[in-house]
């Protein structure tokens, strides 16, 4: 069993934050999440905040890019913080169909306070979901399913295809013009190096049926990949190793059936991940548009998570917030004078009401031990 030591809101604001990330650089913890209207509004921008206690958080910078910045991640090595952020606007093709178009963008600094301008990082509607270091290197498995690398997080290349398309180099390019989803096979990934240098890669899918996600696998020099269906549906992947293991956040499927614990389930959940599958270990109290998580671990078989969630609106615990506010008025306004594609005019609360943003720490060896939370 897991014990939760503590499960802290870091932000409540009533604006819809979303899509965490979380660092532990300098022996400070940082703390990234996008802020917008809603989770479709075109008005995102990204904050930064910082923490030396996981208790008092401060911000420290806000992010932006030319349209609607979003889905950001942090990297942090000896002594440099980077802060990748996707900007991500709308464009109608010939045929009348609005395609979503994707820049990544990198931001970086020497002391988490004073930031560079922003740069392109890589060509257009490549969407670099995750950015890790190992030997120096940095990686992304970007959310088209192609491994790109850099000497130094600026200038990236191309590694190796990931998940197979089955197009042709020219038939992909043509699409990349247009489309960052390249196959069904593979979304928003994260990845983690093995000991032996065998790097894993956990991948949200578009796969039918269950949306089921998969744990693609390579050996050095990561030009050849083999895959292992999870079972489970797990969204926005965040990967960490902590005491030998490997640990899997995400967001889950609420209705599968869970292991027994003190809380209800909610769904942000956190497994055990091996070359075999996932084990459940802890679904953290979430509902609504929720998870997005960020996942550090600075002592053994302890987790420390960052995650969204709407579960204290939508369970009444904050009743007075379901009134209608003053940045979901003005999402509506700009839904009915130009609506994103395929998105009804009519508002959702759960897509469009305000999220707040979590921290918490776990231990995920407390055998015997009395649970809390």
């Amino acid at each position: 069993m897991a014990q939760v030591l503590s499960n802290r809101t870091a932000v409540r604001d009533g604006w819809h934050n979303m899509c965490t990330d979380l660092c532990y650089w300098q022996d400070t913890f940082w703390l990234l999440h996008a802020r917008a209207s809603a989770h479709t509004s075109p008005d995102g921008l990204v904050v930064l905040h910082r923490s030396a206690d996981l208790r008092r958080w401060d911000e420290v910078a806000v992010f932006r890019t030319p349209n609607d910045a979003r889905d950001a991640t942090l990297v942090a090595t000896d002594d440099e913080l980077f802060v990748y952020v996707i900007d991500s606007h709308f464009e109608l093709e010939a045929s009348g169909r609005e395609r979503q178009i994707a820049d990544t963008y990198v931001f970086v600094s020497d002391d988490g306070y004073r930031w560079s301008a922003p740069a392109k990082a890589y060509e257009r509607n490549y969407w670099l979901w995750r950015v890790r270091v190992h030997d120096g290197i940095f990686y992304s498995p970007e959310k088209g399913g192609e491994l790109l690398s850099s000497p130094d997080g600026r200038e990236w290349t191309f590694v190796s295809r990931i998940a197979d398309d089955g197009m042709s180099p020219q038939e992909r390019q043509e699409l990349r013009q247009v489309e960052h989803r390249m196959t069904p096979n593979f979304n928003e990934a994260d990845v983690i190096f093995r000991p032996d240098g065998e790097l894993w890669c956990v991948s949200r899918t578009k796969r039918e049926p269950g949306h089921h996600s998969l744990l693609y696998i390579s050996k050095p020099p990561y030009e050849e990949w083999s895959s292992v269906d999870l079972g489970r549906l797990i969204h926005c992947p965040a990967l960490c190793e902590s005491g030998g293991k490997v640990y899997l956040a995400g967001r889950s499927d609420s209705s599968v059936p869970w292991i027994a614990q003190h809380s209800p389930p909610g769904n942000t959940a956190i497994f055990l991940l091996d070359r075999d599958g996932v084990t459940p270990v802890f679904a953290l109290p979430s509902s609504g548009d929720a998870a997005y998580p960020g996942l550090v671990s600075i002592e053994e078989d302890r987790l420390i998570i960052s995650y969204y969630s709407q579960h204290a609106y939508l369970s009444g615990v904050i009743e007075g917030e379901k009134r209608s506010l003053h940045h979901i008025e003005r999402w509506g306004a700009l839904r009915r004078s130009a609506p994103p594609p395929d998105y009804p005019l009519e508002l959702s609360y759960f897509k469009n009401g305000p999220a707040d943003v979590y921290v918490a720490e776990i231990n995920v060896a407390a055998e015997g031990a009395e649970l809390s939370f």
